[in-house]
C-alpha cells in the first residue's frame, strides 16, 4: 500500500496560532488557504498533523482530555473556515441545498448507541465506525479528526483513489457503489474494492497515539476519493481501548435532499436497521481492511 505524498500533509505546528480565552485560533488564513488548494485543487485530500507541538507551544498537553478538546475545536474551526471559502455546487453532481456543517464525536472502536448526525430527518441507531471502502452519503466534503488513541493497534485511515480506478477500469461512478444495508453511507462493491485496495489505496502514516490528525477529503462518488480504515485492535486485550473520532460533514434541511443524491447514483433510499448488523454483514461492511503489504498480499 502506498504512503500519502508529503505535499498532501500539512504540519499545523508550522503555522502561528493564538490562545484566546481557552480557545485556539489561527493567526492568519494560511492553513485555510492550504486546505482549499489541496482538497479542491486536484489532490482531493489534506492531512493536518502536529497538534501535539501546537498545544505544547501554548503550555497544553495532547494527553490531557480538556486540552485535546481544545485541539479538536481548533481543527474543526479550520474545516468550517474551509467551508466558507468553497463553492459547494461545483463539487456535487446534483443540486442539494446544503445549509450547515454538522459535527459529532464518535467512538472509533466500541459501539456507538443512539447515534445520528441529523436527528431532524434520520433516526437514531446503533453505529460502528469501522468500515470497508466507502463514501459518506450526500456530503461532497468531510473531515475526520482522529486521536489520540489509547491502547489501539491499527485503525489507520486508508484513502482510495476511486476516480483513478473508474478512469482506468472504465467504470461509471454509479456502477461503483451499493447501499450499505444498515447505514446511510454507500460501500464500494466487492468486485471493485480488492483491486482498488491493491492498486489505488494509500495508508495515512501518522502517529495517532501522540497526536491529533484531521483528514479533509473530497468525498463525492463522482470525482472524489473513498476511504476506509485498517482493523483497530486492543494493543493489550486486558486494558480499555479508546479511538476517538470527530466527524464533520455537510448537511441539509430535510430527507428530500438526501433522496436526490441516492437517485442520482441509481440507488434506493436506504432504511437502515437501528441495531448493529449481524455477523455476516459486519464481516462485509464493518470489518475494516487489512492493508496490502509490499508482498502484494490480499486486502480484506
Amino acid at each position: 500500500m502506498k504512503i500519502l505524498p508529503q505535499h498532501a500533509i500539512i504540519d499545523v505546528s508550522a503555522h502561528e496560532s493564538v490562545l484566546v480565552d481557552g480557545r485556539l485560533e489561527r493567526a492568519d488564513d494560511e492553513l485555510v488557504d492550504e486546505l482549499v488548494r489541496l482538497v479542491t485543487g486536484g489532490a482531493g485530500v489534506a492531512v493536518c498533523h502536529g497538534l501535539d507541538r501546537t498545544l505544547a507551544r501554548h503550555g497544553l498537553d495532547i494527553h490531557d482530555e480538556r486540552d485535546a478538546a481544545v485541539a479538536r475545536d481548533y481543527l474543526e474551526s479550520l474545516f468550517r473556515a474551509f467551508g466558507t471559502r468553497v463553492e459547494v455546487a461545483k463539487f456535487t453532481p446534483v443540486a442539494i441545498g446544503y445549509d450547515r456543517i454538522a459535527g459529532m464525536d464518535v467512538d472509533g472502536y466500541n459501539k456507538n448507541t443512539h447515534f445520528t448526525p441529523n436527528d431532524d430527518h434520520t433516526t437514531a441507531r446503533e453505529f460502528l465506525t469501522t468500515k470497508c471502502v466507502h463514501f459518506d452519503a450526500a456530503t461532497p466534503f468531510i473531515a475526520n479528526i482522529y486521536g489520540p488513541n489509547t491502547n489501539i493497534d491499527g485503525g489507520i485511515p486508508i484513502l482510495c483513489d476511486t476516480r483513478a480506478y473508474c478512469r482506468d477500469a472504465d467504470v461509471p461512478p454509479a456502477d461503483l457503489v451499493e447501499l450499505m444495508p444498515h447505514s446511510f453511507n454507500v460501500a464500494v462493491k466487492e468486485e471493485h474494492a480488492d483491486r482498488i485496495l491493491a492498486e489505488h489505496a494509500t495508508a495515512v502514516d501518522v502517529d495517532l497515539d501522540t497526536d491529533l490528525v484531521m483528514i479533509v477529503l473530497f468525498n463525492e462518488v463522482d470525482g472524489g476519493l473513498a476511504h476506509a480504515g485498517s482493523i483497530p485492535r486492543p494493543a493489550d486485550p486486558g486494558k480499555p481501548s479508546r479511538r476517538p473520532i470527530r466527524h464533520l460533514e455537510y448537511q441539509f434541511a430535510d430527507s428530500d435532499e438526501l433522496a436526490k443524491w441516492y437517485r442520482h447514483y441509481r440507488l434506493e433510499i436506504p432504511e437502515p436497521t437501528l441495531e448493529v448488523p449481524d455477523e455476516a454483514a459486519r464481516e462485509r461492511y464493518h470489518r475494516g481492511v487489512d492493508p496490502v503489504g509490499a508482498d502484494g498480499g490480499t486486502a480484506r
